[in-house]
């Protein structure tokens, strides 16, 4: 499969706003440009969405001003319609050109490119032709077309180019794509393609800042372009969940390797990076149109894991995406009627399967600690309140029968035997981060009869379980880069009791041990990026920080 061919592809796949808007400027910036202007939806732009500029001979730079037409280029799309490309070329060399253009820009060439990911049909040729003569009528202005037969080997050249991705990491996004009917094994080589991109050939301090920051920005590019290309594939292939599971490793590779090399506060990284967490939330989005009747349907997801312990783990992994859905959302105007529709789902899944409340393994209490974080962000105490007790009335079911408790080790095997065996399953449970997590929980929603079920029903039946609550260490930050083992990364504390208020449970839960840090000593807390601590749990399977679960707290009554 030649890398051309798949790029061909992905251009072709192209139709909506933020895909191939937001490839070009990360192109742009590969080939050496620098953007003065992005697509702004709903602003008037002059009939011009993207600006850039490029060193030319001389003291001038060459002023590029791009037209963005999605699919080819018919006679229709040249005359007619809002978006029509005549009127647009006009207002760009002449209205644009004199009053919006930089006056740094204003004496050198100013080429007009048609940017569209199709081609220019027969029946509008001629008049592209004339379009074209006509703009070069105009002082210092040309007309060009950048269609996907250009486009395609200016990616693979600037993006894609042996100097930056070794073989290694188109070989690497390539078995990616190949292998999309094996989502794990995809998934693992997409994100071996993610580290031949991010990582850096030369030494990270070798040249000047300007370089090294264009390095630095070139390999994002790369990565997030790659991300792109194998997103669209998945679309083709109909497997969605390697390509959203990709996006959220991208996202913390991403934001490690910025602060790795001092750029987390660049602006051009800042804007870019804002983009990729849009593509990130849209790619989400299709995910749960596509399997939102398939997660609905209980008969359906029996017949896809009829085993309990795997349709358990299948339910809390797809609740807990849902939930990191909703928190990665931001909750502006805008996004009201989305993030409402999010949460209906997450209400409408935890209804549809009871066997949900209840996890098989300890570990999946993150996914839990995701869902109940989620519920906490849209003020639903009522939901909550009920489904922390629940839980733990399921759980003091499950220890009084000795059947079914989660187990310990986060072992598929011995969770599928421990639910099997009419037996004492004692041996897989002897620590537990599921009840902590209630109880903070519980704590943070100010539900001091939720918190009493924890304290006076189940904590008397686990004497003999630890039971342990996890803080991190700063270094979480970059674990996508560093490749560290999270148990590395964390300090767990062994709890004697759990509180007798909500206030004072809620203070224990955010006392923090020696060595653990603070959400103000993490970047992504400081620059208003919280989200990636949810998007780490998940994905690195470590319990949600207390500090962020506190940041949705209750107000008191």
């Amino acid at each position: 499969m030649s890398m051309r061919l798949v790029l061909s592809h992905y251009l072709e796949s192209l139709r909506e706003r933020n895909e191939l808007d937001a490839l070009l400027p990360e192109l742009l910036v590969a080939m050496g440009h620098s953007v003065h202007s992005r697509p702004q939806i709903g602003v008037a732009q002059g009939g011009v969405d993207v600006l850039s500029s490029f060193p030319a001979r001389g003291a001038d730079k060459e002023a590029f001003l791009f037209i963005i037409k999605f699919g080819s280029v018919g006679r229709e799309d040249l005359y007619t319609g809002k978006q029509a490309i005549e009127p647009s070329v006009r207002e760009a060399c002449t209205e644009y050109v004199r009053t919006r253009l930089p006056q740094t820009l204003r004496n050198g060439k100013k080429r007009l490119v048609l940017l569209t990911n199709g081609v220019v049909k027969q029946e509008a040729q001629s008049g592209f032709a004339s379009l074209t003569a006509e703009v070069a009528e105009k002082p210092g202005c040309t007309l060009e077309l950048w269609g996907s037969d250009q486009l395609a080997p200016l990616i693979e050249a600037h993006l894609f180019d042996e100097s930056l991705l070794l073989k290694a990491g188109k070989d690497q996004l390539r078995r990616a794509i190949a292998t999309l009917d094996d989502s794990d094994a995809s998934i693992r080589r997409f994100m071996q393609f993610v580290d031949s991109a991010m990582t850096d050939t030369e030494s990270s301090q070798a040249g000047k800042l300007a370089a090294r920051k264009r390095r630095f920005l070139k390999r994002c590019a790369t990565a997030v372009v790659g991300w792109s290309v194998f997103a669209s594939w998945a679309k083709t292939e109909s497997n969605l969940k390697p390509s959203v599971d990709g996006g959220e490793y991208l996202v913390l590779r991403l934001w490690a390797e910025a602060i790795k090399h001092e750029f987390i506060e660049d602006k051009t990284f800042r804007e870019r990076f804002d983009v990729v967490k849009i593509l990130l939330r849209n790619a989400l989005h299709r995910y749960f149109e596509k399997v939102e009747p398939q997660l609905l349907d209980p008969r359906m997801m029996l017949s896809y894991r009829d085993e309990w312990v795997l349709y358990n783990r299948l339910l809390l992994e797809e609740l807990g995406r849902i939930g990191l859905f909703l928190l990665l959302t931001p909750k502006t105007d805008e996004n009201s009627v989305l993030r409402t529709k999010i949460q209906q789902l997450l209400v409408k899944l935890l209804n549809a399967h009871p066997g949900c409340r209840l996890p098989a393994m300890d570990g999946q209490s993150i996914d839990l600690s995701l869902v109940l974080t989620a519920l906490m962000s849209e003020e639903d105490w009522t939901g909550v309140s009920n489904w922390v007790t629940n839980i733990a009335n399921r759980m003091y079911i499950a220890v009084k029968s000795k059947r079914y408790i989660p187990v310990d080790t986060d072992l598929l095997e011995d969770a599928i035997a421990a639910h099997a065996s009419s037996d004492d399953v004692g041996p897989f449970f002897r620590t537990s981060s599921l009840v902590p997590m209630l109880a903070t929980v519980a704590s943070m929603a100010d539900d001091e009869k939720a918190l009493a079920v924890l304290r006076n029903e189940l904590h008397p039946l686990i004497r003999n379980v630890t039971l342990e609550r996890w803080f991190p260490k700063a270094e979480l930050e970059v674990l996508a880069a560093d490749k560290q083992s999270v148990q590395s990364l964390g300090i767990s504390r062994a709890l004697s009791e759990l509180k007798p208020s909500c206030a004072e449970e809620a203070s224990a839960s955010i006392h923090l041990p020696q060595g653990a840090a603070s959400a103000n000593e993490f970047r992504c807390m400081q620059l208003g990026h919280e989200a990636l601590i949810a998007i780490s749990a998940r994905l690195f399977r470590h319990p949600l920080p207390t500090w962020y679960i506190e940041r949705f707290r209750r107000v008191s009554r």
